[in-house]
């Protein structure tokens, strides 16, 4: 009895897990854009200053490709204000909770000074040229203070700042926009290596049903020591 006891709270354990897991990989979709008032608007590549629009060799989807720092390896645009990404992560329905972000390799004045991530479990079809702020809910805003320390070299580290925040809804799409840079009269651009969303996966209905059988044979195994 003691080693069935044992053993269900083990497989509690394991199936009712909520810890953290990282959602973002280099396959998920990411689009680039800004946000304009009531839209986010999707950007392209290229170089004009003050544009909703970025390097060919330092895009989107720099962001989530798993590469901290070093040369190269970030998002910019030269938009500077309010720009950003909406992502649908391949792991599909999550909830976050935090939010790890990296530096780049140089021009401190460019890294952003505030963050504000949305959600919605509306389609993105990733081919529109504009998404409707409408469509998604505020989960989190706040200043960031990332780290004035460049990260020359990419490396699995990196210097970075991780932000928490409470959060009890499920979403499968995220907007994550920049609204400010540390100093924009000095910066030509926002820029920013990497980000990482830490999630409390959405478990299956049978995976509930499976817990709560468990929870229940537990308990009454524990009852019936107590009795005997």
């Amino acid at each position: 009895m003691k080693l069935s006891l044992l053993a269900s709270l083990s497989l509690i354990s394991a199936v009712s897990a909520a810890s953290a897991l990282t959602i973002l990989s280099p396959t998920d979709q990411i689009i680039g854009g800004q946000l304009n008032g009531a839209s986010f608007d999707v950007g392209v590549a290229g170089t004009v200053a003050g544009i909703n629009n970025w390097p060919t060799f330092e895009p989107p989807s720099d962001l989530i490709n798993g590469v901290i720092g070093g040369g190269g390896e970030k998002y910019l645009n030269f938009a500077e204000l309010n720009t950003g990404v909406i992502i649908t992560p391949d792991f599909g329905a999550s909830i976050v909770r935090s939010i790890e972000f990296w530096v780049a390799n140089d021009a401190a004045p460019r890294d952003p000074s505030a963050y504000e991530l949305y959600g919605t479990n509306v389609t993105i079809d990733g081919v529109s040229s504009s998404y409707s702020l409408s469509d998604f809910s505020l989960i989190s805003a706040g200043a960031l203070a990332l780290p004035d320390t460049r990260d020359t070299t990419a490396d699995a580290l990196g210097n970075s700042q991780v932000v928490g925040f409470a959060n009890s809804t499920a979403y499968t799409s995220y907007m994550l926009i920049f609204p400010t840079v540390k100093d924009a009269a000095s910066a030509n651009s926002m820029q920013i290596s990497e980000v990482q969303f830490d999630t409390t996966p959405v478990p299956e209905a049978s995976t509930l049903a499976l817990t709560a059988g468990l929870s229940a044979l537990v308990l009454t195994i524990t009852l019936r020591r107590r009795r005997s």
